[in-house]
């Protein structure tokens, strides 16, 4: 049996506030999704918290990764994520959400290296982007704030 994978790419940065951001993956198996984060919900929280939370762009991807991903972990055993933001405080935040049912365990983490093809997940973000129509979840600025500060150890 292949071991499952799933890759992730944005599409429309975070940290880039006057456009749209569509994240989207897909699964080795087929499976793929992409979820949307309009621009004026993301200036919202970035204008709220900047300065008060730290990492806050990359706390915003990884919530955006959360929507997108958490009912498709089932025997997955690598994420790959491209390095959109800094990884290694991705990687690092990342357990915080996952941290009920123990979703992360076994699972392996890795950044996108920059000389391999384009991303599977490459195309459902860009889709995603260009027409909001294909996202399955729109994001909302209350649905970040909901999360956002279950970044705190505990």
């Amino acid at each position: 049996m292949e071991k499952k994978k799933i890759e992730i790419d944005i599409s429309g940065q975070i940290q880039q506030l006057n456009y749209d951001s569509a994240l989207g993956f897909r699964r080795n198996n087929g499976i793929e999704k992409s979820v949307y984060l309009r621009s004026k919900d993301k200036k919202d929280i970035i204008k709220k918290y900047q300065g008060q939370v730290t990492d806050l762009i990359e706390k915003i991807h990884c919530i955006m990764i959360y929507y997108c991903i958490k009912d498709f972990l089932k025997d997955v055993k690598e994420i790959k994520v491209c390095k959109d933001v800094n990884f290694r405080r991705l990687k690092r935040l990342f357990p915080f959400l996952f941290k009920e049912n123990n979703y992360l365990n076994d699972i392996k983490i890795i950044p996108r290296k920059g000389d391999e093809k384009i991303s599977s997940a490459h195309n459902i973000a860009l889709r995603s982007f260009r027409k909001r129509k294909f996202a399955e979840k729109i994001i909302t600025k209350e649905m970040i704030e909901n999360i956002l500060f279950k970044f705190k150890k505990g």
